[in-house]
């Protein structure tokens, strides 16, 4: 019988032998009874049953020789020299009437020796595969006798098939018994009926029934045999009705939490299958080529899955040529179990206005379908998603009472599973019944980079018309309006003397800010241009994507060595002093196509979460808001000259932001300002886009102390 792949195991090589008696003649046997006293007379010596322990037949020749078999003739023991050879719990179940063509598994755990049967490469539970190859003629004992040959296998699924022994057994009816087994593998070991036993054996009442003599032989006939007492060899059976393959396991389009999955189905049909090959994600896993066209071919395999979508395709052939396919498609995802994680605000936070901001996340493996906010007991925010992603932001501002606030975010699992967070926030207004004055200015220094990319080296990487512009204005309002002095203020342009590139953006923010700002002075970041996202070598990111700032000499095909990675921002981040470090940037990583973003030719782009944003605002003291959530585009207007993000954070910056008329523009108010005119102006152009904002700042962070008369918003 060959075998093309030995790593297939047994869960195919069952596989491989056709039925030898024909449709309508298949002989069947009952299962047999054994009472105490009963003998056995094998090569090894004379068994006898001497005891019944438990369902088990405990046959026993002397003193430490012993055979155990089960109800179902399994061989649960065998027992040389007071040493057990092999031990098989429970006994392999072998499913009686016996017919040639029934097959079954049965989980079992083997030891050899007191020690258990294992391989290196082995990791799952052993099992014991059988099937009923053929029924005919045997020569042993000294004589031939009809038996059905019985082909087994104790193995564990496994990349290499993880076979650890093979066993085929002889049943002959007529006399009741095991008449010969072999081993191989782990451990080896073989008995058969001692000489002259067929004929000192009264043979019982047969217990097969046949319509007519069986044909095929199953063993090979003695040498003093005379001629034709074997039957020739019968014809292979010819299947009937076209070649069909079913899989009945895995259901495809299934959604599986474990890497290991069982692949099990029939083959039928067709002029007799000759051949069944199995992939998995294009890569061949398993082979059963059959010597002689079977008329059904069960097949059974362990499949290793890898992470996101797999592809099982089965593939039969028959006698003919004839070829037919069964395709199944399954995803695998590790369990992420549903949590909720809040950014901001910190519980037990003591502001002194009224309102606050919200920002969260939420994430599951099985999906997140809903984000609820509510403050107090009364309903805030409600945010629903559809099509229910693994990861969810929630970024919500929301007003306060005096006192003690309770804050509930709450998520929802596709499945209805919930999860909560709790946030307890204490509003503690100004103690004074009169308007407060104003709250003095900063009164550290205050330090800005600026940075605005238009044009890149590469003619591949997309142009932005107002990324330069955007970056002068904010040059222009910090130095102006803001009151922060110039050579504290550092510009990077196309057209300024130092340019964007990589090497000088490593400067400004590592080492110009690094040199300059101390513990209580204010730091300000600003960037636009490109933001891009390349695949993952390193496997951090749950959306197996790095995220890179894009320089104007960067290599779109080279990001790792030429871009500034995200990560590389933590770094920087460590390197500066100052508690108070505020990072704007107007780009995407999106990847798709539009907006302050572009993908190298190599990666494609997808979804994209915000898992990087976090890991930069761990630490105490920063904050990033950035111009859209992770999957969004961040747009351009011709209208307004400028990017919809930069344009209305240099008119909060003018005075507009300035919520509450306090003569201050806050952090806070900034934000709460963006949310509302970036998302209005963005829809009214058929976009989509959300600032962010992460991270968290102890206290209220004054950006600009206003005239007495702040400029009015667009």
């Amino acid at each position: 019988m060959a075998r093309a792949r030995p790593a297939l195991g047994l869960a195919l090589a069952l596989a491989l032998a056709a039925p030898d008696a024909l449709a309508g003649d298949k002989p069947r046997a009952e299962r047999p009874t054994y009472a105490v006293g009963d003998t056995w007379a094998l090569d090894l010596g004379l068994y006898r049953l001497a005891r019944i322990d438990q369902g088990v037949y405990v046959f026993v020749a002397g003193p430490g020789e012993e055979i155990h078999l089960g109800r179902d003739l399994g061989v649960s023991r065998i027992v040389r020299g007071g040493l057990p050879e092999l031990e098989v719990w429970p006994p392999p179940a072998i499913k009686w009437p016996l017919q040639v063509g029934a097959w079954g598994i049965t989980n079992v755990s083997a030891r050899r020796n007191h020690s258990p049967l294992m391989l290196p490469y082995c990791t799952a539970e052993p099992r014991f595969l059988w099937r009923v190859e053929a029924y005919g003629d045997l020569a042993v004992g000294g004589g031939v006798v009809e038996a059905f040959r019985i082909a087994g296998s104790i193995e564990a699924p496994g990349i290499h098939g993880c076979q650890f022994a093979h066993v085929v057994t002889w049943y002959a009816p007529s006399v009741q018994r095991i008449v010969k087994l072999e081993t191989s593998g782990q451990f080896a070991t073989a008995f058969a009926l001692r000489s002259g036993a067929l004929t000192a054996t009264p043979a019982p009442a047969p217990a097969v029934s046949v319509s007519r003599p069986p044909a095929s032989s199953v063993g090979s006939p003695p040498a003093s045999a005379p001629a034709g007492t074997g039957s020739p060899p019968r014809p292979p059976a010819v299947a009937s009705g076209p070649l069909q393959v079913r899989i009945t396991l895995p259901a495809d389009g299934a959604r599986l939490e474990h890497e290991a999955a069982s692949l099990a189905g029939l083959v039928t049909g067709g002029r007799g299958v000759s051949r069944v090959v199995v992939t998995l994600n294009g890569v061949e896993v398993g082979r059963i080529e059959e010597r002689t066209p079977a008329a059904s071919t069960p097949v059974s395999l362990p499949l290793r899955l890898r992470e996101g979508q797999n592809t099982i395709v089965v593939t039969a052939t028959d006698a003919a040529g004839a070829t037919q396919q069964d395709v199944r498609t399954v995803h695998y995802a590790r369990p992420v179990p549903l949590t909720v994680e809040v950014q901001y605000p910190s519980d037990q936070l003591r502001v002194a206005q009224d309102s606050t901001v919200i920002v969260a996340s939420a994430a599951s493996s099985k999906g997140v379908a809903r984000l609820t906010v509510t403050v107090n007991g009364v309903q805030a925010h409600q945010q629903v998603e559809p099509e229910a992603p693994p990861s969810v932001p929630l970024t919500v501002p929301v007003t306060l009472r005096p006192g003690a606030n309770a804050i509930v975010i709450t998520a929802v699992q596709a499945d209805g599973v919930t999860r909560q967070a709790v946030r307890t926030v204490v509003y503690q207004p100004p103690a004074v019944a009169a308007t407060p004055p104003a709250p003095p200015a900063p009164a550290h220094e205050r330090w800005a980079v600026v940075v605005g990319i238009g044009r890149y080296d590469q003619p591949s990487i997309p142009r932005l018309r107002y990324a330069v512009s955007d970056a002068e204005a904010v040059y222009e309002v910090l130095t102006g309006p803001a009151g922060f002095k110039k050579e504290n203020v550092l510009l990077l342009t196309d057209d300024t003397e130092r340019k964007p590139t990589l090497r000088n953006l490593k400067y400004a923010l590592g080492t110009f800010l690094a040199r300059s700002a101390r513990k209580d002075d204010t730091v300000v970041i600003f960037f636009a241009g490109h933001g891009a996202p390349e695949i993952d070598q390193r496997g951090l990111e749950r959306d197996g994507l790095a995220k890179y700032l894009v320089p104007s000499d960067a290599d779109p095909d080279d990001l790792f060595s030429t871009a500034l990675p995200m990560d590389d921002l933590q770094t920087i981040f460590g390197r500066i002093e100052s508690e108070r470090v505020v990072a704007f940037l107007d780009a995407c990583y999106s990847g798709a196509a539009g907006g302050r973003t572009f993908a190298s030719r190599r990666t494609r782009a997808g979804h994209v979460d915000d898992l990087f944003l976090e890991r930069l605002t761990r630490s105490k003291g920063r904050a990033i808001l950035t111009a859209a959530r992770p999957a969004e585009l961040s747009v351009e207007l011709p209208e307004l000259g400028h990017g919809i993000f930069t344009y209305y954070l240099v008119q909060a910056l003018r005075g507009a932001g300035d919520l509450n008329r306090d003569g201050i523009v806050s952090l806070q108010e900034l934000y709460e300002y963006l949310e509302q005119q970036v998302v209005r102006k963005s829809r009214s152009v058929g976009g989509n886009q959300h600032p962010v904002l992460k991270g968290e700042l102890e206290g209220v962070l004054p950006l600009i102390k206003l005239g007495p008369a702040p400029a009015p918003g667009r």
